[in-house]
């Protein structure tokens, strides 16, 4: 996968590639089959996301309307490290604001920025002091070097309630990597994690009257491996609240429940990604890794009381 980024960048720059927000998304690359979700907002920002090292990373749908994110997909590495480090520089995208831009990358965010982009995006002034963090969708841990970085911006950030992200997702994340780092591991890693992670924007709750809080938070996996019998797919979703809510679905039920919930069809994968395919399997592991994980965490003292999550499959 390493390589593949690698490539990826040695092309834009041979090509002079500089458009990062588009009509339509041209890093591709990170969706399944080529193909990204449909039934969300179509006047939304497609984003191709990239430092000034001229390098996609990943793929942003960002609405300006909600200033959140819908969602970002993006691909597993095995090969980068967990350790997500110290870094806090955070970003603005100014082809969101300014359309006729010539810096076609994220830039540092700062005083001058915010005021100048502030219209079209969030900024980190928003979320002072109103009791949400700036969750990430593409978690920084599953990025290497500059990767990493490009996770820091605003357009990949969406207010999540502190003892769910800190705790309750995190823990789901961490979940996921273990579980995606097995079956890489075991498969010689000739296979591609596509992974979608994305919001519900609330109707009525805001931060500081501009930035929509998600009533949901949501993820979608889909394994494909060069031998089809080895694929699978598989979602969580839970409500941003403090209260543990995060539970384990196929995708065809993660495509209805987001459906119900935007009141419009919602499709994450093309055909669900292989989604009857290891669905006892993916259910059984995932538990375990889990169960595993919270015996070891919860020994440390919390005062947000009980945090068992419910990792049953749903099923349609």
């Amino acid at each position: 996968m390493f390589a593949l980024g690698l490539l990826i960048c040695v092309v834009l720059r041979a090509l002079g590639a500089q458009a990062k927000v588009f009509d339509d998304f041209e890093c591709k690359e990170y969706f399944y089959k080529g193909i990204e979700p449909t039934g969300m907002d179509q006047n939304a920002k497609k984003i191709c996301q990239w430092t000034s090292k001229s390098c996609y990373y990943y793929a942003t749908l960002y609405s300006v309307h909600h200033r959140i994110p819908l969602y970002s997909a993006y691909t597993f590495d095995p090969a980068c490290s967990s350790d997500s480090g110290s870094q806090n520089i955070w970003h603005l995208e100014p082809q969101i604001s300014q359309p006729t831009s010539t810096t076609y990358y994220m830039v540092r965010e700062n005083k001058n920025y915010q005021n100048t982009f502030k219209q079209s995006q969030a900024i980190s002034s928003d979320y002072s002091d109103s009791g949400y963090d700036r969750g990430h969708l593409n978690p920084n841990s599953f990025q290497c070097s500059d990767g990493r970085t490009a996770t820091f911006t605003l357009t990949n950030a969406a207010p999540m309630d502190r003892c769910f992200n800190r705790i309750h997702w995190k823990d789901w994340e961490s979940t996921l990597r273990s579980f995606l780092e097995g079956k890489f591991k075991s498969n010689n890693a000739s296979a591609t994690a596509y992974i979608v992670t994305g919001t519900v924007p609330s109707a009525t709750e805001r931060i500081t009257k501009r930035v929509t809080v998600p009533s949901h938070i949501w993820t979608a996996v889909c394994y494909k491996h060069k031998n089809d019998t080895k694929s699978f797919s598989f979602g969580y979703m839970g409500k941003n609240k403090p209260e543990p809510d995060i539970r384990l679905m196929r995708v065809s039920a993660l495509n209805k429940k987001l459906s119900e919930l935007y009141s419009a069809h919602i499709n994450i994968f093309k055909d669900d990604c292989f989604g009857d395919n290891k669905s006892d399997e993916v259910e059984a592991k995932f538990q375990k890794l889990m169960s595993s994980d919270l015996q070891n965490k919860r020994k440390r003292t919390m005062s947000s009381g009980s945090l068992s999550s419910n990792t049953k499959m749903k099923k349609n």
